[in-house]
């Protein structure tokens, strides 16, 4: 997996702004967890939701 794509659906920020349908981090900016591996991405996302709820 290159480096830059989201852990959940393999999304990538430079080829789409979105996540694919059905990932399990697709309530969160692609941008934000691009990049991360999966434990980190839930934990990031897990913060965001906090924040922005």
């Amino acid at each position: 997996m290159p480096p830059r794509q989201c852990p959940g659906c393999d999304a990538a920020p430079s080829e789409r702004a979105d996540h694919y349908a059905g990932c399990p981090l697709k309530d969160v900016p692609l941008a934000q967890v691009a990049g991360l591996r999966f434990e980190e991405a839930e934990a990031k996302a897990e913060q965001w939701r906090a924040r922005n709820e």
